[in-house]
């Protein structure tokens, strides 16, 4: 479908961010794009890049300042893609405690900087509650994950627990193998396992506040 023409400024915004993206791996704040376009109001850019939301341009998360995904590649990004950043899709809620059942997040996809995180099949996850604080994990942050059915003794891992998928470090003791938090340890029963890894957390995103 035909999507609706672009004003002036609105081609001008929608350049930068797939400047920016492509050249650091990220998208611009909204404080960035009032220095680089001269605006003076933030007011005034939200407004425009609601307007490229609502033109089907970009799509942009509600609780990060850089979460925008773009719906059609911007020609600054180039036909191949940039060479400097990577779109890593956000795939959902990870528990750090008792988090709520049924927490979702909406689909999106965020870039970030290639060189920061080696691998294929990258994803991201946002946790939920505070149980990690000791591995500066925090409740809001997002994790990188790489998937991996196996992990070394102090692994980050997100791992799926009974029914919850759920965030903890992966330690081998004497007697076993173990998910721990600061709820505590919980032992992988390998003659029935109820505890599946799902990949190691590689990086960690934390929202300016």
């Amino acid at each position: 479908m035909e999507k609706l023409p672009l004003t002036i400024r609105q081609k001008e915004i929608l350049e930068y961010l797939g400047v920016h993206t492509r050249d650091y791996g990220y998208p611009p704040t909204v404080r960035e794009i009032c220095r680089a376009t001269g605006l003076k109001s933030p007011r005034s850019v939200s407004q425009h890049l609601q307007a490229l939301e609502r033109k089907g341009y970009i799509h942009r998360g509600r609780d990060k300042s850089r979460a925008i995904r773009f719906l059609e590649r911007p020609e600054s990004l180039g036909a191949n893609g940039s060479d400097h950043a990577v779109a890593l899709p956000l795939k959902g809620v990870v528990a750090a405690g008792l988090a709520a059942m049924g927490s979702h997040v909406p689909d999106a996809s965020y870039y970030v900087d290639r060189g920061l995180f080696a691998g294929d099949g990258n994803f991201l996850m946002k946790v939920e509650g505070d149980c990690m604080v000791d591995s500066h994990i925090l409740e809001g942050d997002l994790i990188v994950v790489a998937p991996s059915a196996s992990a070394s003794s102090g692994d980050i891992v997100v791992a799926k627990v009974g029914g919850e998928i759920s965030v903890k470090r992966y330690e081998t003791r004497a007697g076993g193998e173990y998910l721990v938090s600061q709820m505590g340890p919980v032992k992988i029963d390998t003659k029935a396992p109820h505890v599946q890894i799902l990949g190691r957390v590689v990086g960690l995103i934390r929202s300016a506040c």
